[in-house]
């Protein structure tokens, strides 16, 4: 009897010691990304080597305000490599980043673009952007894996082609859009507006909004007389976001026969960046069109 369970009790000690050593490796093949809009560059790149696993996915959280767990550190702790956006986005990432030494394996998106604190912190809203960070994400990857090298940089030119697509209808587009003036209520599409040629007219509006302040009367004033007078050709709403002044310059919009192109600042789980990047572009195409 004492050897029976002698024997089950060595069975039981060498499923847990595989069991763990299984968890442990597949942690081990994990690469975070803080919000999903990074999920599909990142796993372009780096394919079925590794699972790619956003810590916010839901368009229902706010990654200015979200407090990580421990079990977002330990997933921090475990990551072959972090892709965080920057610029005050998701700066609660940097001290678990600190916290468990992935400074060599942490990719800060604003400081490959060469940003400062202050600069418009959307930047998956450029494409050209995009295809530095998958650049990035190759490069990095390369130098911790260096025998998949020739693998990451064949998903690398594969995505990078894809991500041309979108710049070859931005050119497209610029043709009918450049010059044109838009409203925005917050500046979440500012580097897309400036690709295509777009001006942004309210600049100190969007950037209260943003911040959570009420904009000045003043602001709201040459909003309104700016749709009166159709001194602007569209405006881009955040769908994401509501209050009683973005109602407002909504409905004196369609007062005036306005054009409203409706944004969300983050990807639905169930959409790449792609899709949703030509998405955006067919909005845009449709207004400027008219």
């Amino acid at each position: 009897m004492k050897r029976k369970k002698y024997f089950f009790a060595v069975i039981l000690l060498m499923i847990l010691v595989v069991t763990g050593c299984t968890k442990n490796n597949s942690q081990k093949n994990v690469i975070t990304t803080t919000v999903n809009t990074y999920y599909e560059p990142v796993k372009s790149i780096v394919g079925d080597k590794y699972q790619v696993d956003p810590i916010i996915k839901s368009v229902n959280v706010d990654p200015h305000s979200f407090s990580p767990s421990t079990n977002n550190s330990k997933q921090i702790a475990d990551s072959k490599l972090i892709v965080a956006n920057g610029l005050g986005y998701d700066d609660w990432v940097n001290k678990m980043v600190t916290a468990n030494s992935q400074q060599n394996n942490f990719i800060d998106f604003g400081n490959i673009l060469g940003k400062k604190n202050g600069d418009n912190e959307h930047l998956w809203f450029g494409v050209n952007n995009m295809k530095k960070l998958s650049k990035a994400v190759y490069q990095q990857m390369s130098r911790v894996d260096s025998n998949s090298k020739n693998y990451y940089y064949g998903n690398y030119k594969k995505y990078a082609h894809k991500l041309d697509h979108l710049s070859d209808r931005e050119k497209s587009i610029k043709k009918l859009a450049n010059g044109k003036v838009a409203y925005v209520t917050e500046p979440l599409p500012d580097y897309l507006l400036k690709d295509i040629g777009v001006k942004v007219a309210d600049n100190h509006f969007a950037k209260a909004i943003e911040e959570d302040t009420d904009p000045s009367i003043k602001d709201v004033n040459d909003m309104e007389q700016g749709m009166k007078n159709h001194q602007v050709d569209f405006i881009v709403v955040n769908k994401q976001v509501s209050s009683s002044i973005i109602t407002k310059m909504m409905n004196t919009a369609k007062k005036y026969n306005i054009p409203i192109v409706y944004f969300t600042e983050t990807l639905p789980s169930d959409v790449g960046y792609y899709d949703w990047m030509s998405d955006n572009l067919d909005q845009i195409e449709k207004v400027v069109k008219e």
